[in-house]
C-alpha cells in the first residue's frame, strides 16, 4: 500500500515543522494534531485535528481514521503517550506508525542504561510486541544529533551566537550530525520505501564531524576571538545527569541536556553511525566537507545570527529555504 495521508503529532516542533513541509512538498495529505485551544497557525494545506486528550484512545482511534501513517514527534516528557497513539493506530488501520525517536540511537546497550530514554525504549519493545499480526508497521529514525539546529539552539553542538562551546572529551570523538531538513528527508524516504523499512531502526546520517571541527569552522567565519571553551568527559556528563536527577527529578532542564550529550558525543553510545547508516536504503547522501564548511557559513552570515535567542527566530531566519 502507498501512503498518502500522514497525521503529524508535534508539527509546530523543532523536527515536526520541518517535517511538515516535506510532506507538503512531496504531496502528501497532512493532518496535524495540535491542542484545542492552540493558536498556531500551520502552512496552507494542513488539515488541524484539535487533540486534548492522549490518554483517550477511543477519541485517538477515531481521530486516525482513514489515515495512512502517523509520525510522533511529541517532546521526550510525553514519550508514554504513544503507547496509546499505537494502540488507535492499529485500531484505526494506520499502516506505518513513526514514534519519537530522531535522537542516539536507541539499539546501544550504553544509551539503553540511561534513565531519560526509558519510556522511548519502552514504546519501542510495545510496538515490537502489538504490530505483531496486525496492518500496522513501525520504523524508528536514528539520528544522533541536530546539526543546524545544535550550532544555534542551546548549546548542544556549541552557541554560535553567544560564540561558547562545552568542548566534550577534548573535542575529539566523531560523531553523526544531521540538520533538520535531512532529518524531513529521510522521515519521507521511509514513507516512500515502506518494505525496507518496515518494523525496524533506520539511521540517518549525513555528516561524520567533531567539535574540534565545527569550532574551528565557526570561529573562521564568526571570528577567532571572544569564544568561551569549558571542557567536560562524557563521564562528568552522566555523574552529574545522574546526581541531578536523583535530586531534583521535576526539574529535566538540569539532566536531560547533559544525558543527551552524553550520547550524541559518547563512542560507547554508537554516536558514529558510519558503517551502519542507512542512507542507500532510503537514497539518500552524506554532506561534503564543502557543504558543511557553507552551511556554518551561511549560519554565520545570516544579519540577526548574533540577535537569535530562541528556537521561533531560527525558523523566522530559514523560512524561505
Amino acid at each position: 500500500m502507498s501512503i498518502k495521508r500522514v497525521v503529524v503529532v508535534g508539527a509546530t516542533g523543532a523536527i515536526g515543522e520541518p517535517i511538515t513541509k516535506a510532506l507538503l512538498a512531496a504531496g502528501f495529505e497532512v493532518t496535524a494534531f495540535t491542542r484545542s485551544l492552540s493558536e498556531h497557525t500551520f502552512p496552507p494545506g494542513v488539515r488541524v485535528s484539535p487533540v486534548d486528550d492522549y490518554e483517550d484512545v477511543a477519541g485517538l482511534t477515531e481521530a486516525l481514521k482513514g489515515q495512512h501513517a502517523l509520525i510522533s514527534t511529541i517532546a521526550i516528557g510525553g514519550a508514554a503517550y504513544q503507547k496509546n497513539l499505537l494502540d488507535a493506530a492499529i485500531a484505526a488501520g494506520v499502516t506505518r506508525f513513526m514514534p519519537s525517536e530522531f535522537g542516539g540511537d536507541l539499539q546501544n546497550a550504553k544509551v539503553k542504561t540511561l534513565p531519560i530514554f526509558a519510556d522511548k525504549i519502552a514504546v519501542e519493545e510495545y510496538a515490537a510486541q502489538k504490530c505483531k499480526g496486525t496492518s500496522t508497521s513501525y520504523t524508528f529514525v536514528s539520528v544522533n544529533a541536530f546539526l543546524d539546529w545544535g550550532l544555534v539552539n542551546h548549546g548542544l553542538l556549541l552557541d554560535l551566537a553567544g560564540k561558547k562551546i562545552q568542548m566534550v572529551d577534548r573535542g575529539e570523538t566523531a560523531f553523526t550530525a544531521n540538520t533538520v531538513k535531512f532529518i524531513a528527508q529521510g522521515v519521507l524516504a521511509v514513507l516512500q520505501n515502506l518494505d525496507a523499512t518496515a518494523n525496524r531502526a533506520v539511521r540517518l546520517n549525513q555528516a561524520v564531524v567533531t567539535q574540534t571541527q565545527l569550532l574551528g569552522l565557526s570561529k573562521k567565519y564568526a571570528g577567532s576571538e571572544g569564544w568561551e571553551v569549558d571542557t567536560v568527559s562524557t563521564e562528568t556528563l552522566e555523574q552529574k545527569a545522574n546526581q541531578n536527577l536523583q535530586e531534583n527529578p521535576a526539574d529535566p532542564a538540569a539532566y536531560v541536556l547533559p544525558y543527551v550529550k552524553r550520547t550524541v558525543y559518547g563512542s560507547d553510545c554508537g554516536c558514529n553511525f558510519d558503517g551502519r547508516d542507512d542512507n542507500d536504503v532510503l537514497g539518500l547522501r552524506k554532506m561534503t566537507d564543502e557543504e558543511l564548511e557553507q552551511m556554518i557559513k551561511g549560519l554565520v552570515k545570516r544579519s540577526n545570527l548574533l540577535a537569535i535567542s530562541s528556537l521561533e527566530e531560527y525558523r523566522v531566519s530559514h523560512a524561505e529555504e
